[in-house]
This record gives structure tokens, C-alpha cells and sequence, in this order.
């Protein structure tokens, strides 16, 4: 450890700016939504002490008609909801502004034709999580306190709605309940890079807040390593807890890809044990990288962090990192024109999904209007990745097509399934006039009569009523036609024509 530590400091320090945000350290440990993009997860924490009373209790519901909140609803609670909370300064107000729903996408850096419903949604997920909570957490001042309470944390109010105050907002508002209030303006907070929180994948996010803890904690006390629990960090995140070690294995490397690109984590070892129930686990063994220890020193640094130290590796290391091997999206950078070392810094510090994106509106430059790119092709794909340039009219990326061309799909299959019911429908409907005229046509002058009798006997009042009272005989006749079939629907039990 302490070599590897002498070897990096040979280098020059990558000097980072760094965007802080402060986040309380009290409910943040404890989760709300669901990570996975579909499904639901439960989310339910008791933690016992060894007399067997509930010394935690955790337990979240989402409102039926909105869903589970999500990852999208993830993301606004932990970038935007948070860093307003942050910038309100204590005491935090009841009423707290986002800004508009235009304004929140562009921060969260989404753009889909139904982007605005979509935060909207998301919104309401988060506002109507009920919590379900019996914990202690520790206030500023390092003092205990207890909570134990069921509640939502806030209400949210769009744009011409009326804020409790009077006024009519102009964007989007948050109205804090008061437990939640109560809780952020006494706890503890911690600080985190903001912009790596963000380019983060939601897991990973989630991965980066939990495992935060442990990894300053690791760094403080001289430790080599921060220590964490699979089955805690499935409880918490929440994910899916595997039992089976391929799975685990699988599920945590891709969590741990971007983390280790970033140099957060340097490297990370499993320790298989069991838990209380003696159902498999393992213990995470993590090493701090670079940035980890770079976070460490710039956040207890005397003055607040302003900036990011990064230590580089020496670089015969470097190239030997290279020599081992690209992965795909790097390669993809790298074939049109981006250094490998530049491929594998944008690797780890965006999004596939914004790389991707970057790389064919790229390709479709260079086929449409090559002049735009002839003179630095890999330059110009390495700024439009890091600053996020906007596409043109007419381009549009294969994700969005897909998405388009499948809503279209589905679109069309209604519509067929639509023609296809009504078609049967209408030939249920032939068929059963068919047997209705059989059936009157077989019955003699005496079973006419009498089945014309019980008919309007039967009759709903007011056919009855209209037919008894018609001076006009083809609206006689129209009612007559209408009680006689009603009546031979019902013995031979044929149901009533659907609507179309």
C-alpha cells in the first residue's frame, strides 16, 4: 500500500476543480426509490439488537396511482432536490424553489419529447413516498437524537398552482414537511463531488454515497482498507441480493467499472462469509484510489475544498495500462481519431449513453457535412463528448429511433388488435341475429303470442313504456323488435352487442 501510494505521487497532480455538495448524514443512509429502471423493490430495513428489540426500522411505500419512485426520481432527489436544499442555507426554509421543469432537465442533462410529464411524474413519486422510520442519528453539535415517525418528506407545487404562502409559482416549488425539516436542519452532513454524483449511473451513484462512509473512515484511521457488506449494500442501495457468487461477481463488477476508471476505488477484493441468517455474503474489500484519497485530503482541508489533487500514475504505468487493453466504447473513440489516454479519460468521467450519442451524431456529421470535422476529426468529437454539444434538426440518435420506432410498433399492434376485436365483434353479431331469427322463425302462432307477452313483461320500463305509448306505427314496430330480441337474447343467452 504505502509503495503504491510513493509510486503515485512520482507524477504530476491532475488539478481538478471540484464542485462540492453537502448532504445531511441521517436519512441519505436509508432508501427510497428503486434503482432498477422496471419492477419493484421492496424496501424494508429492521435491524435488532442482540435482546431483540428494533433498534431500526425503515420501511418506504410509493402511492399506487404514480408508482415506485425510480431512477429518474432518484437523480432529482439527490442532485437537484438536494443541492437546492444545500444553497437555502440553515434553517432551511419551508418553501424551497427547483426552478422551472425546463430548467431541471437541462441540470440533469435529459431531453425526451415527454421529458416534462416524465419530471412531473417523478416528482409525485418522491412527494408521495411515505416513510415509515424508527432510527438515531446525530446532530451537528455531535449530540444523539431519536426519531420515530411515518411521513412524507415534502409537497410539491407547479407552475400557476398556489404556494401556501399566497403567492403563484413560477416554477416548480417544494413545501417541506416538518419531520423532514426537522431532521436536515439538525443533522450532520457530509461533503461529495457533485459532478462525479451526477455523470454517475444510478447504482453507482448509490454505490459511490453508501461506500463513501467507509472510505473516509479507511483514510482517517490509517486503514488500507474500507470494508462493506454485499448484503448491506443490497439492503440499502436497494438491489437485488444474490446468493449465488457468479452473480454477485457480475452484478458488483459492472457497478464497480466506473469507479475504478474514475481511480475512486483502486481495487476491491470479495471475502466470503455469511450472515446472521447463515445466508451467504461477502465482505467488499476496497482499496482507495487516487480520487478517493484526492477527496479525503481537499475535504479536510482548512478552508473548505476548492479543488481536486489528483496523484498520476508514473507514465511507464500508464502505457502499460493502455497495452492491456481498450474496452469497446474506448475503441470506438479511439478508430475515429481520439487518443487512447483521452478515450479512456472520457470513458471513465461521462456516461456511455452520452458518448454514444456523441460518437453517431459524429458519424452523421461526417456523412452530411464533412466540413464541419475535416479539420481536427478526433478533436472535435473529444470537446463535443466533454461539453455536451447540442445536435441539429434532423439528426436523431439510434436509441431515440429505437424508441420511436418501437412506440410505433405498438402503436400499430393496437390499432390491429382495435380492428381485429371489432371484426370479431361484428361477426358475433351476425351470428347471433342469425339464431335469434331461427329461433322466432320455429316458434308457432301460440308461442309467438305468449313469447310476445312474457317479452314486454320482461321489457326494461321505459322501452316498455315508449312501445306502449308510440301512435306512430314504425316507432311501434322499432320498440317491438328491440323487446323481442332482448327477450330472445336472454333465453338463449346471447349477451348485449358491445359498443364499438
Amino acid at each position: 500500500m504505502q509503495t503504491g501510494a510513493t509510486e503515485f505521487q512520482q507524477g504530476t497532480p491532475e488539478l481538478v476543480p471540484l464542485n462540492v455538495i453537502r448532504v445531511e448524514t441521517s436519512l441519505s443512509r436509508y432508501p427510497v426509490h428503486r434503482l432498477a429502471k422496471q419492477g419493484t423493490a421492496s424496501i424494508e430495513i429492521r435491524e435488532k439488537s442482540e435482546t431483540g428489540d428494533v433498534v431500526v426500522q425503515w420501511r418506504v411505500s410509493h402511492n399506487s396511482e404514480y408508482g415506485q419512485p425510480g431512477p429518474l426520481a432518484y437523480k432529482l432527489d439527490t442532485l437537484i432536490v438536494n443541492r437546492r436544499i444545500e444553497e437555502a442555507a440553515r434553517p432551511i426554509p419551508k418553501i424551497i424553489k427547483l426552478g422551472s421543469q425546463a430548467a431541471i432537465a437541462e441540470e440533469l442533462g435529459i431531453s425526451t419529447h415527454n421529458t416534462s410529464a416524465s419530471i412531473k411524474k417523478a416528482l409525485y413519486q418522491n412527494a408521495s413516498a411515505f416513510i415509515v422510520a424508527k432510527l438515531r442519528y446525530t446532530l451537528a453539535d455531535g449530540r444523539k437524537k431519536e426519531l420515530e415517525a411515518g411521513f412524507t418528506r415534502y409537497s410539491v407545487v407547479f407552475t400557476g398552482e398556489e404556494i401556501p404562502d399566497g403567492r403563484k409559482a413560477d416554477g416548480v416549488y417544494l413545501v417541506l414537511n416538518d419531520v423532514f425539516m426537522q431532521v436536515i436542519n439538525g443533522a450532520q452532513t457530509r461533503p461529495l463531488d457533485y459532478d462525479y454524483l451526477r455523470d454517475l449511473p444510478p447504482a453507482s451513484q448509490r454505490l459511490y454515497e453508501l461506500l463513501s462512509f467507509q472510505m473516509y473512515a479507511a483514510l482517517k484511521y490509517g486503514r488500507p482498507r474500507a470494508r462493506l457488506s454485499y448484503a448491506e449494500f443490497c439492503t440499502h442501495a436497494p438491489l437485488t441480493r444474490h446468493e449465488e457468487w457468479l452473480r454477485v461477481r457480475t452484478q458488483m463488477n459492472k457497478l464497480h467499472a466506473p469507479h475504478k476508471k474514475s481511480g475512486y476505488i483502486a481495487s476491491v477484493e470479495f471475502e466470503q462469509t455469511t450472515d446472521r441468517d447463515g445466508k451467504p455474503d461477502w465482505i467488499m474489500l476496497y482499496t482507495p484510489g487516487p480520487k478517493a484519497r484526492a477527496e479525503y485530503r481537499a475535504f479536510t482541508k482548512r478552508g473548505g475544498p476548492r479543488i481536486l489533487e489528483i496523484e498520476q500514475s508514473p507514465p511507464a504505468l500508464e502505457l502499460v495500462a493502455h497495452q492491456v487493453g481498450s474496452t469497446p466504447l474506448e475503441r470506438e473513440l479511439i478508430t475515429r481519431g481520439v487518443t487512447p489516454s483521452t478515450a479512456a479519460e472520457l470513458v471513465a468521467a461521462h456516461p456511455e449513453e452520452k458518448i454514444t450519442a456523441q460518437v453517431e451524431h459524429f458519424d452523421w456529421l461526417k456523412e452530411k457535412h464533412p466540413k464541419k470535422i475535416t479539420q481536427s476529426p478526433g478533436g472535435f468529437l473529444v470537446k463535443s463528448i466533454r461539453e455536451g454539444y447540442t445536435t441539429p434538426p434532423g439528426f436523431e440518435t439510434k436509441a431515440a429511433r429505437a424508441v420511436r420506432e418501437e412506440a410505433k410498433r405498438e402503436q400499430e399492434q393496437r390499432e390491429a388488435d382495435a380492428r381485429r376485436l371489432k371484426e370479431e365483434g361484428r361477426r358475433r353479431e351476425q351470428e347471433a341475429q342469425a339464431r335469434i331469427a331461427a329461433y322466432l322463425a320455429g316458434l308457432t302462432a301460440q308461442e309467438q303470442e305468449q313469447f310476445d307477452a312474457e317479452a314486454l313483461e320482461a321489457a326494461e320500463p321505459e322501452i316498455r313504456t315508449n312501445y306502449e305509448q308510440a301512435t306512430n306505427q314504425m316507432m311501434r314496430r322499432l320498440y317491438q323488435r328491440l323487446i323481442r330480441e332482448s327477450h330472445a337474447r336472454r333465453l338463449l343467452d346471447i349477451p348485449e352487442p358491445t359498443e364499438d
